[in-house]
């Protein structure tokens, strides 16, 4: 029986017929699988196989790019875009503007070859990008920085663990009890403040990586 990334696996009981064995075999088997990552269980829809998980760098790289090393077509569902004062007291000062300042602010699902990889919201200097549409907010913000020779130079990004709320859950199909990896970006582009942005990740279906470099002493 070959079960392809995305199927779903036969129930347990149906499993246990096919494979001739007790139906408490196949469900250790799952939970082992669904502790290495290579299965999910999702409450009221079954249990699923699991692509390989993604290789994340941590670092200032396009998502999309990200997305396309490991096979797969980036593309973006976009939730929200708007010029509001919708944010975070964080994005704000980091923004440098003032709580009544509308900055452009957008919120949307990543997704590769269709899957739901990450929910993604951003919030913009006032000053950049301000005619920001659907069609461009769908790609990749870094390309249409690059374009206005913005390109992101340094910044703080910031990751914790923990559960995923409601939004969370229904935007990448989680299982409440499944832990997410939630990472924190303030980027600039040679000293300007060019974005602050939370993405939300699966924790199953990502290996984070960190360069490490060597410290001087002072």
């Amino acid at each position: 029986m070959r079960v392809a990334p995305g199927d779903l696996l036969p129930p347990e009981r149906a499993l246990a017929e096919q494979l001739g064995v007790a139906r408490m075999t196949v469900r250790s088997a799952i939970d082992a699988l669904t502790r290495e990552g290579l299965l999910r269980t999702r409450p009221g829809v079954g249990t699923e196989r699991l692509p390989s998980a993604v290789g994340l760098r941590v670092g200032l790289r396009s998502f999309a790019e990200t997305v396309r090393e490991h096979g797969m077509a980036p593309t973006s569902r976009m939730l929200h875009l708007a010029r509001d004062t919708d944010r975070p007291p964080e994005a704000g000062a980091h923004l440098g503007v003032d709580d009544d300042v509308p900055v452009t602010h957008l919120r949307r699902i990543r997704l590769g070859d269709g899957r739901p990889l990450a929910l993604e919201e951003t919030w913009l200097s006032p000053t950049l990008l301000p005619d920001l549409d659907e069609e461009q907010a769908a790609g990749s913000l870094y390309q249409l920085y690059a374009g206005l020779g913005l390109a992101p130079t340094d910044g703080l990004e910031l990751v914790t663990a923990a559960l995923p709320d409601d939004d969370e859950i229904e935007a990448l199909a989680l299982s409440p009890a499944m832990p997410v990896l939630r990472l924190t970006r303030s980027a600039f582009a040679q000293g300007q403040p060019l974005e602050y942005a939370t993405v939300t990740f699966p924790a199953d279906q990502y290996e984070l990586s960190f360069r490490l470099t060597e410290v001087t002493a002072a």
